[in-house]
């Protein structure tokens, strides 16, 4: 549709945006203060113990002044975001005006929002008649005269009434996602070092998360468990998953000085366009089935805590509908393993399951068969199955 205006507009107000900016300098300054600690020298007659400490110190102050750069970053990043608004031609509003009236609803500061990963629709609505309509009949209105599939937004009113309130609508996504886990614990223990995540974080972002603790026991579950909590925390905060995972490196090598290493595996799903992000870091293989192919999804990285500052890769892939992934620990890796490479690919490729908890249990169940029945290591599988709609 045509419009007869369109402006380039920040997400925040004037005075929002002055306090990120604000914050950012912060940050950014305390960042400076910890590099300057770094560069205290020791006194000529500190003994070995004094330099072995000064330089443990100029390591943490490092680690800190990272974080605090990367923070500072994030709240830059959300000041300067732009969304593009615009209206629509004066005699294709009045059309649509009228088309809603016709339904009982009457309408008024319609515009249309553009940001960097969604298109949304925006208008103050009421009900003309008694009674309510639900924001959901709405968006099929909408989606009809738009010839777009609409649905609410999460932050739209539920229901149109007597009084006008804000009604906001985007795209309704092409892809959705059934996913299911099978686990197993590591015998003679009582708790997974294994721990996983599927989480929405948007209408339209899925995302996907394994982490597997180093050992097994409480401390391993401690471990990962604080790893996808840390992610989960980051990322509904608005942080990158790519900033989320550095913060989290860093605080976990500042924490163990690399002792004790945990797995992270990351796969982000975009429900509008069904282009899937995997990100590990020192996890196992991941897989995609269609059909009878499988494909393996790996990268060669250190796991959290390793090192100071960890380099990640990222795998991206573009799903289609009756898609599989399969996410799994090492503990299922190594059991497949020890019937030679390849033989995990072999057997999900044999599988003809659409149901990802009947794929999940048969995977987990055929990993300890392989050990003869035994559990030596935790084991975790993630499947997921991906639906598209027609377009």
């Amino acid at each position: 549709m045509k419009t007869n205006s369109t402006e380039h507009k920040s997400l925040f107000t004037g005075y929002s945006r002055k306090k990120l900016h604000s914050l950012a300098e912060t940050y950014e300054e305390l960042a400076k203060l910890y590099r300057n600690r770094q560069k205290e020298a020791a006194p000529a007659s500190a003994d070995r113990k004094e330099i072995l400490y000064r330089n443990e110190l100029r390591e943490t102050n490092q680690i800190f002044a990272n974080h605090l750069e990367e923070i500072s970053e994030a709240f830059l990043e959300a000041a300067d975001t732009v969304v593009h608004v615009s209206t629509p031609m004066e005699h294709k509003k009045k059309t649509l005006l009228q088309h809603l009236k016709k339904h009982g609803i009457q309408a008024r500061e319609l515009i249309f929002i553009e940001g960097r990963q969604s298109r949304r629709i925006s208008m103050e609505a009421r009900c003309v008649h008694r009674g309510e309509i639900a924001a959901e009949d709405l968006a099929g209105l909408l989606s009809v005269y738009f010839n777009r599939r609409l649905m609410p937004a999460l932050d739209s009113a539920v229901s149109v009434g007597k009084n006008y309130d804000l009604f906001i609508f985007e795209d309704e996504p092409r892809f959705t996602i059934l996913s299911a886990v099978s686990r197993a614990v590591k015998e003679d223990e009582k708790i997974s070092g294994d721990n996983f995540s599927v989480e929405e974080y948007s209408q339209n972002q899925m995302v996907a998360m394994i982490s597997d603790g180093m050992g097994s026991g409480e401390q391993a579950c401690h471990d990962s468990q604080s790893v996808v909590e840390f992610m989960e925390k980051f990322m509904e905060a608005g942080f990158s998953k790519e900033k989320a995972l550095m913060m989290v490196n860093g605080a976990f090598f500042s924490q163990n000085t690399g002792r004790n290493p945990t797995t992270l595996d990351i796969c982000s799903v975009d429900l509008l366009s069904g282009e899937a992000e995997f990100i590990k870091a020192g996890a196992a293989v991941s897989f995609l089935k269609r059909g009878m192919h499988v494909e393996e999804l790996s990268a060669d990285t250190l796991p959290l805590g390793s090192v100071e500052e960890i380099d990640t890769m990222q795998l991206m892939v573009q799903l289609c509908d009756a898609d599989m992934l399969v996410m799994v620990s090492d503990g299922v890796t190594d059991a497949f393993a020890e019937f030679g490479e390849g033989r995990l690919r072999e057997v999900i490729a044999k599988t003809s399951y659409v149901n990802p908890k009947e794929l999940a249990d048969y995977l987990l169940k055929c990993a300890i068969g392989c050990q003869g029945g035994r559990i030596r290591d935790d084991m975790t599988v993630l499947a997921m199955y991906i639906n598209q709609s027609a377009p």
